[in-house]
């Protein structure tokens, strides 16, 4: 009797333990069950980094047009994010990661390895996600540095990437072919090339000629296309689009039938 109660207290002990430590990358669930095959065309509307007050202020405006965005934190998943992302998830938005301190995942992986890379800047923000009852299937590239030897990595852990794409003032959008993918391919397609919509429609690669040229194309096609932004705001620093612009841009998109999804949505 008295071993029974030993080993009954060790195991309570080791388990107490154990639940204190930092899960590592392995027992952490960063993907859900995989959603069923896409058929529509469609939008994946996309904002990054920790612009929390903007994103709140914005809901009521993605709610008005039935819209859900993913929202790509980075940095730690702290008492801010953690009352950002309990109001997101209550209008129906998904998260992503964006890793902790917000590095260039190719050229980290030059200096560095790719186990150093997962292990300081995906790891402990899965944890925490975990904690915060968040799974995260999908990851977005900073500053978009993202490579075949990066994505290898990261697809083992997420089910999708995003990273970012550029043209020239003289391309049309609309003819990028890497901006598009089939709706019932885009399980094919682990890394999917977003473009920014930051200060739209002021520069030329994305004016809303620019952007209802694309939308026209992934109605036509059934594609689906990723847009990714910022900041919402009027003014300021840094990269936003101003609430006229993003309501513009989501009028365009409904009339021409096209469905918003999140990131937790592709399969």
């Amino acid at each position: 009797m008295r071993r029974f109660v030993w080993t009954f207290f060790i195991l309570l002990f080791a388990a107490f333990v154990s639940a204190g430590e930092p899960q590592s990358l392995t027992n952490v669930p960063s993907r859900v069950q995989t959603p069923k095959p896409l058929t529509e065309g469609g939008v994946v509307l996309t904002f990054d980094d920790r612009n929390f007050q903007d994103w709140i202020q914005a809901l009521p405006l993605l709610d008005e047009f039935g819209v859900q965005a993913t929202f790509f934190i980075s940095g730690k998943i702290d008492g801010p994010a953690l009352k950002a992302i309990q109001k997101l998830h209550a209008h129906g938005h998904a998260i992503g990661s964006h890793s902790v301190n917000h590095l260039k995942a190719v050229e980290y992986f030059e200096e560095n390895s790719a186990e150093t890379f997962l292990r300081r800047e995906i790891t402990p923000q899965l944890n925490e996600f975990q904690v915060a009852g968040v799974a995260a299937v999908c990851f977005a590239y900073p500053m978009s540095r993202n490579n075949a030897v990066t994505d290898e990595a990261l697809l083992k852990v997420f089910r999708h990437l995003r990273t970012g794409k550029s043209i020239a003032a003289n391309e049309r959008l609309s003819e990028q072919d890497a901006f598009f993918v089939p709706a019932a391919k885009i399980a094919e397609q682990g890394c999917l090339p977003g473009k920014g919509i930051d200060f739209a429609p002021t520069r030329p690669d994305r004016t809303y000629e620019q952007i209802d040229g694309a939308f026209d194309r992934a109605a036509k096609n059934n594609e689906i296309i990723v847009l990714y932004a910022h900041r919402i705001a009027e003014s300021g620093n840094g990269n936003f689009i101003t609430p006229e612009a993003l309501t513009r841009i989501l009028q365009s998109a409904k009339q021409r039938g096209l469905r918003f999804y999140t990131f937790n949505d592709l399969p």
